[in-house]
């Protein structure tokens, strides 16, 4: 019985640990990926003033704060992330990534959770990579010409 109990706490600290250690892959500082990483964590953290940094500084000026709000409103839903391809063009690049969402839902006819793809568009700007729109979950609508 004691060696039984002793196997059981050594495989539930294994997996801890593995757990603790496998952790969330950081991209090298620099790279399109990373921007891509960086923004979707200040969404995760609901930083609506830190996500707007990596947007393309016309993107920026789209987002009000009203657009903000799907950041900073969005609940305590988990995000996470997974890298599906990167595409690079001399100062442009696109990156695929696979979201799922988490809502926490204990129905029992739903998955408490959805996933779909995302697309994000970067440009190379002063050396630096930032998305050229307002990317999932934000929404920030070019301004209406006045008529």
């Amino acid at each position: 019985m004691i060696v039984s109990g002793a196997i059981v706490i050594a495989v539930v600290v294994g997996i801890a640990v593995t757990m603790l250690a496998g952790g969330e892959r950081k991209y090298a500082e620099g790279t399109l990926e990373r921007t891509v990483q960086d923004y979707l964590r200040a969404v995760s953290d609901r930083d609506a003033t830190l996500a707007i940094t990596f947007l393309t500084s016309d993107a920026a000026k789209q987002c009000d704060a009203a657009s903000r709000r799907g950041i900073s409103d969005r609940g305590s839903n988990a995000i996470r992330a997974t890298l599906d391809r990167a595409l690079v063009r001399a100062d442009t690049a696109e990156v695929r990534v696979r979201l799922t969402e988490s809502y926490g839902n204990d129905s029992p006819f739903s998955s408490g959770q959805s996933s779909n793809n995302q697309t994000f568009t970067l440009k190379q700007t002063d050396g630096a990579w930032r998305l050229t729109d307002s990317p999932w979950p934000l929404y920030c609508p070019a301004p209406t010409p006045p008529r």
